[in-house]
């Protein structure tokens, strides 16, 4: 029997940094209704000069780390300072990057149930959700 869903490791590019909320209030949602576990959570800038900058949750003001508090605590700093190097090496100057951990909680009940039924999952992939709708769209009405 497994405790933990599957964990996707998410990395939103922002080639121009503007936080609206919305990716937050989506997040929170989904995380309220049991249908993904935020483990972690990182957000990197590099300055128009090149300078690089990493946002530390557990160093932001009470108030906005208040509107966070959906990401777990015990789970945080799965990012580490070389996942953050790797990443600054890739982001263009004046952007910003999320990158998020993400666990599939609605997973774990279905994965148990396959397991207790004697069934071995065989293969196990992800189709980008852009792929998918092309998929939809290129179907004959």
């Amino acid at each position: 029997m497994i405790k933990h869903g599957p964990v996707d490791v998410i990395v939103l590019a922002l080639g121009e940094p503007r936080f609206d909320g919305s990716i937050l209030t989506e997040l929170e949602k989904q995380v309220a209704t049991g249908t993904i576990r935020v483990l972690d959570a990182m957000v990197l800038f590099k300055q128009e000069n090149g300078d690089c900058l990493r946002l530390d949750l557990e160093d932001m003001p009470a108030d906005q780390k208040a509107k966070l508090g959906f990401i777990e605590t015990g789970t945080r700093g799965l990012f580490d300072s070389d996942d953050a190097d790797t990443l600054w090496e890739g982001m263009v100057p004046d952007s910003a990057v999320v990158a998020l951990a993400i666990e599939h909680t609605w997973a774990v009940a279905l994965v148990n149930a396959i397991a207790a039924s004697g069934v071995e999952v065989a293969l196990n992939f992800r189709v980008p959700a852009p792929v998918v709708d092309e998929a939809f769209a290129s179907l004959p009405a």
